[in-house]
């Protein structure tokens, strides 16, 4: 009768041993890696600091009223940001309005590692209202609208525009 089995000898037993349960180690790190690690996509999901600023000007039709919504961005990418797309909050961070910063206080935006202004005019109330309604409509429009606006305290970063 013929062997089928060469006789092992006993360090190729620990080697046969050990390739196995490396095998199995490797499929129970991929495993748990994937169930431990959850998926989160690549965003910025992140809330900052941000604020409705109320600026005067003027145009063709006479005094304009706008509302500046800024946000002070750091720019932790590996290239330059132009825009940056946010939720706004309350302060008890209740989603008030979403909307698109522009991030160009220089035509290449905000360069990697720097620090830089993004902002966009909410809403503005311009000379037409003041020719429509008078003068102390026109004040009360504006003020009624600060004060909504002066709800908006967090800005809820969810993405770049490059």
């Amino acid at each position: 009768m013929t062997k089928y089995f060469i006789e092992e000898n006993p360090f190729q037993k620990f080697r046969h041993w050990m390739n196995i349960l490396y095998n199995h180690f490797l499929k129970f790190l991929f495993i748990f890696v994937i169930l431990a690690v959850p998926y989160h996509p690549v965003h910025a999901q992140q809330d900052f600091r941000c604020a409705v600023r109320l600026t005067f000007d003027s145009d063709s039709t006479g005094s304009v009223a706008n509302y500046v919504l800024s946000l002070q961005l750091k720019n932790t990418k590996g290239r330059n940001v132009n825009g940056a797309s946010i939720l706004y909050k309350d302060s008890q961070g209740q989603v008030l309005g979403n909307t698109f910063l522009e991030c160009l206080k220089n035509p290449e935006g905000i360069k990697p590692g720097s620090y830089g202004d993004c902002k966009v005019v909410l809403q503005r109330v311009d000379g037409e209202f003041l020719d429509t309604f008078g003068t102390d409509k026109w004040t009360e429009i504006v003020n009624t609208q600060l004060s909504y606006l002066n709800e908006i305290q967090y800005c809820d970063l969810l993405g770049f525009s490059y």
